[in-house]
């Protein structure tokens, strides 16, 4: 026993292996234990895949089995009822499947031909390389299109009263009344109408009176200024124009053009302005003249300006995209960047170890220096969750940066994109957080940690419950810690080594996983990886400090489960039985905050402290809604147990569905 625990003790301050006392993990594809219950991701009801639909509010995007459940919604109780909701969740789960075998997304019209109808269309996105870009663009595009139509609203009115004012000018001029031009407003041409006399009369009874020859030409700059305009799409823009594209994908393009185009700008920007007050009858030429002649960059509207949005990926941020980033941060344009990171496992040239997530953490550190940047970080998989942030952030005046992480990288083998976004953000190595300038006056105000699991402690704690080697359930809390999702990488395996069973203690940090066969088994984590972990956690808490929000613990667990046995058995396939007295409930410690259930009803199911859902008042909600709310629940924690009102409609047909959450 001494000799097993000085070589555990020695792997994990050294890293090194002693024969036969310890096993490598590499082959093994272990997974943390907390993950053990998403082996089949289409086999759950979550976000993905989404649907980019045509609305152009916060509706712009919805997730499949949202849509198929507001179907399904108002159809009565009964049989027909029940194979109709068959039908469709199969084929929900059969296009989820799908598109995570790798099928190219379309538009769900295309793969949808089962009842009932769905109330959106539009195009099917998973959770993959491709979603950050894709989103956002989608999400800009639908901002920009309703900042287009207020501005073709008012230039659209101004051109008409710009235009109406050369008209009125001309038919009080000598041409505008001669006989030619009479004969052409008469209604009736037949010569019955003398247009010459006409035109001699006016021309003795009314003088000519035209406008100043410099307000001719003033009005007709700001027509053909609004009329030419290429910043915005619209019926106005002359034949064979183009507007100008505003999605680029480098800092040095996205630059160049702002710099080529803010002449054509400043000469839009001036014409608005002036139309207005000429319009108004306001313009007085002695005064505006010489204001609007040295009309000033800095008069220029964010308000008026199309938005820039720049996609970008972290793996091409060298010396001269960096600068430009840090130039148009700094602009206070309305420029949003999107920063995509596909690997925030990388590690460092220079210390020759892990540097978890340092390039995201030093680009978020440099947008909330500025202080009047808008800044959002969040994992791909928990987008559409903050969706309505990103909207802001979109519609947010000054510059913006957006650093998501894809969860898109080639060295987490076997588990998908979504499920590696989120262990990134549940172990604090990519938190959610964002940045909104306009919100108050201080940083509290400012900044929100929303949609991070149990965000006021150190590690989110999880039940997991498994099978001793006496065939007992067993249940203890787990902590998912920065080792966890570092175990998810290949690259990493080598920090890791694999206890045979029976050989545990106590004494040395470990981690429960499971192998391909859902076996349990206990690894030690290698010091470096811990110290790591150490540093992660210390970034954690000084995220929780910026926003002054409630302080970390003043004893923090550790940062890697330290078991007291190793069980040998393989984790429980179900969820923990219902109470004997068959009341329902909530596994609350594993709730990740899907507002799904109180989406269903906000009086029967509410958030405790960490926002994580209790049921708080069976009598209000119908024992169909709870199993609702079960068949909606993302990580299947919701047991409906048995109906209290046995006169409910549908008993039957409910009690087969509850059956699965038991």
């Amino acid at each position: 026993m001494h000799s097993e625990l000085n070589a555990q003790l020695a792997f994990h301050l050294t890293g090194m292996r002693s024969a036969g006392e310890l096993e490598p993990v590499e082959g093994l594809a272990l997974r943390p234990a907390l993950l053990a219950g998403y082996r089949d991701l289409t086999a759950l009801r979550y976000d993905f895949p989404l649907v980019f639909t045509d609305k152009s509010d916060s509706g712009f995007v919805a997730p499949l089995s949202q849509l198929v459940d507001e179907a399904l919604r108002d159809c009565p109780p009964g049989k027909d009822t029940d194979r109709l909701l068959k039908h469709a969740h199969r084929r929900e789960r059969e296009i989820r499947a799908s598109l995570a075998g790798g099928r190219a997304a379309g538009r769900l019209s295309e793969l949808w031909n089962v009842p009932p109808a769905l109330p959106h269309d539009g195009e099917l996105a998973d959770c993959d390389a491709t979603l950050p870009a894709r989103f956002m663009t989608r999400a800009w595009s639908n901002v920009q299109a309703r900042k287009a139509r207020r501005f073709h609203e008012e230039a659209d009115r101004l051109i008409v009263q710009l235009a109406g004012i050369l008209a009125a000018d001309f038919v009080h001029s000598d041409e505008g009344r001669s006989a030619q031009r009479l004969a052409a407003s008469l209604a009736a041409r037949d010569g019955s109408f003398d247009t010459e006399a006409m035109s001699r009369l006016l021309a003795k009874a009314l003088p000519e009176r035209r406008l100043p020859a410099t307000r001719r030409r003033r009005v007709r700059s700001m027509l053909s200024a609004l009329k030419g305009q290429r910043f915005f799409a619209g019926a106005e823009l002359a034949a064979g124009a183009k507007p100008f594209p505003f999605v680029f994908y480098s800092c040095a393009a996205a630059l160049q053009a702002m710099r080529e185009r803010r002449p054509l700008f400043t000469e839009l920007a001036r014409a608005v302005t002036t139309a207005r007050l000429e319009a108004a009858g306001q313009y007085v030429e002695e005064r505006h003249d010489a204001l609007f002649e040295d009309f000033a960059d800095g008069a220029l509207s964010a308000a008026l300006m199309p938005d820039y949005l720049v996609c970008l990926n972290a793996r091409n941020l060298q010396a001269a995209e960096n600068a430009g980033l840090a130039e148009l941060l700094a602009s206070g344009l309305p420029v949003k960047i999107l920063v995509q990171h596909d690997d925030i496992l990388e590690r460092s040239g220079v210390a020759n170890g892990p540097a978890f997530g340092a390039h995201a953490r030093l680009l978020a550190g440099m947008a909330l220096g500025l202080n009047d940047v808008y800044v959002l970080q969040s994992s791909a998989s928990n987008l559409y969750r903050l969706r309505d942030r990103v909207l802001k952030g979109l519609e947010y005046p000054g510059a913006a940066l957006f650093s998501v992480f894809s969860g898109a990288t080639q060295y987490s083998e076997g588990l998908p994109a979504y499920l590696v976004a989120a262990a990134a953000m549940e172990s604090r190595a990519f938190p959610a957080f964002s940045y909104d300038p306009s919100a108050g006056e201080d940083r509290a105000a400012r900044f929100s940690l929303e949609s991070n699991p149990q965000p006021g402690v150190d590690w989110p704690l999880h039940s997991f419950a498994y099978e001793d080697a006496e065939h007992q359930r067993v249940r203890q809390d787990l902590p998912f810690t920065l080792a966890d999702f570092a175990a998810c990488d290949r690259r990493y395996a080598g920090y890791f080594a694999r206890i045979p069973h029976g050989h545990g203690n106590g004494e040395v940090p470990s981690l429960l996983m499971v192998d391909r066969d859902d076996g349990l088994q206990k690894v030690i984590v290698a010091e470096p990886l811990m110290r790591e972990a150490r540093r992660c956690l210390d970034a954690w808490h000084g995220v929780q400090a910026f926003g002054k929000r409630e302080a970390p613990p003043s004893a923090p667990p550790p940062p890697v489960e330290a078991e007291k046995a190793v069980p040998a058995a393989k984790p429980a396939p179900e969820p923990e039985k219902a109470p004997a007295s068959d009341d329902p409930y909530i596994e609350t410690p594993r709730c990740t905050t899907c507002e799904e259930c109180v989406k269903i009803n906000n009086r029967m199911f509410v958030y405790d402290a960490n926002k994580q859902a209790t049921i708080a008042d069976l009598q209000a909600g119908t024992y169909r809604e709870l199993v609702e709310a079960a068949e909606s629940c993302q990580v299947s924690i919701i047991h409906p147990g048995k109906p209290r009102d046995p006169a409910e409609p549908g008993l039957e047909e409910l009690l087969q569905r509850a059956e699965a959450f038991r």
